[in-house]
């Protein structure tokens, strides 16, 4: 089957996305037993009790097609944002709802911003539709919103903010955000990916749907339940935007999106207040112990308000990756990202991360690592 003239010419632009490295798939290839995964920013709690006991429940239900309204999901997720009901469009993650609005808003001639490093779902939906991404480098490994707002030309249907930031773990403080809002011009969407902010423990860290029903009604607001649910497998997550917009996106939307048990295991989550608090208190303690190892051990690091850590190894990454996946430990190797000198570390249990630790001495050992 000949390639040339087959597919479409924005296939050839778009970056293979590089997801972590499955826990099996290391140990089958490896020939190793208990790998640990802290590359995917998971939870290592899993879900809650509420949620196993909801897809268990919901289990009995999976011959019939679900809900394609997301009733019991919006209605909880109504009463948990105090939204309107038009102002959400529910989706198989935050890729599918990425996608289903790049679909409905992105023609060949728009611009899209997206700062780097950022996650590269943004790169590759706007790449998808034809529009052109315009990528506007950090001040350090922040976003510049400056630079961003120079950015804006006529063009310019949408920016793209991660806050807190993947693969950083910074984030854009609400003065500075609504500094930001007020100077760009209503007619360009403003994406802000709080797929993190449950973890942030910085109350500069400004809260994008507040801010949206407050009036900036070019906002769109990304949550997860992917991160602080421990639901990534599930596939779930959400927009929060003007009603207008939503209206418009979900004629584009499959209507079957959602799958059933993704639906009940939402409700239930949302009902999980314990598990959250659990879940928050078990990263901040892992933040904790890695700042206080990695300053003990002179290595470079950003501070973070995201259940991940980005470490500068001082050179090139990969061996360090490689030395510890062969000691069954999953990191990520940050090369995608622009940063090849860095790896992200997802924080786990204590015991998780005492392990990643005499992984990663033993490697800066072997392989003369210094700070």
């Amino acid at each position: 089957m000949k390639r040339s003239g087959m597919f479409r010419e924005c296939i050839d632009r778009i970056p293979p996305y590089v997801p972590g490295k499955p826990i099996e798939e290391v140990e089958r290839e490896l020939g190793l037993n208990g790998v640990i995964k802290m590359a995917s920013n998971e939870n290592p709690l899993g879900p809650s009790q509420e949620v196993r006991q909801a897809v268990i429940y919901a289990l009995d239900r999976v011959a019939q097609y679900p809900d394609a309204n997301n009733f019991y999901l919006r209605d909880a997720l109504v009463a948990e944002l105090k939204v309107d009901p038009g102002q959400l469009l529910i989706g198989n993650g935050l890729d599918d709802v990425n996608r289903i609005l790049a679909e409905a808003l992105f023609n060949p001639d728009d611009e899209v911003i997206i700062p780097q490093p950022t996650f590269s779902q943004y790169e590759i939906v706007t790449r998808l539709m034809g529009a052109k991404p315009v990528f506007v480098k950090g001040d350090g490994y922040r976003h510049d919103l400056d630079a961003m707002l120079a950015a804006i030309t006529d063009r310019t249907k949408m920016i793209f903010i991660c806050n807190p930031n993947n693969p950083t773990g910074t984030i854009i403080t609400e003065t500075e955000l609504v500094r930001f809002l007020r100077r760009v011009p209503a007619s360009v969407l403003v994406v802000v990916d709080e797929a993190y902010a449950e973890f942030a423990d910085d109350p500069a860290l400004p809260n994008g749907i507040r801010l949206l029903q407050e009036g900036f009604a070019n906002l769109v607001v990304y949550h997860t339940f992917s991160k602080i649910h421990g639901m990534a497998g599930l596939r779930l997550g959400y927009a929060v935007a003007a009603p207008e917009l939503i209206r418009e996106t979900l004629r584009i939307k499959d209507p079957f999106n959602v799958n059933l048990i993704a639906q009940a295991a939402g409700v239930a989550a949302l009902n999980s207040k314990i598990h959250m608090k659990l879940s928050k208190e078990l990263v901040q303690s892992g933040k904790r112990q890695f700042y206080e190892e990695l300053d003990r051990l002179g290595i470079g690091y950003l501070p973070t308000q995201a259940n991940f850590i980005l470490i500068d190894c001082g050179q090139d990454s990969r061996a360090i990756y490689d030395f510890l996946l062969h000691n069954g430990i999953i990191v990520r190797a940050t090369h995608s990202f622009g940063l090849p000198h860095c790896i992200r570390v997802t924080f786990g249990t204590a015991e998780q991360n005492d392990r990643f630790f005499r992984a990663f001495r033993e490697g800066m050992k072997r392989l003369e690592i210094t700070a």
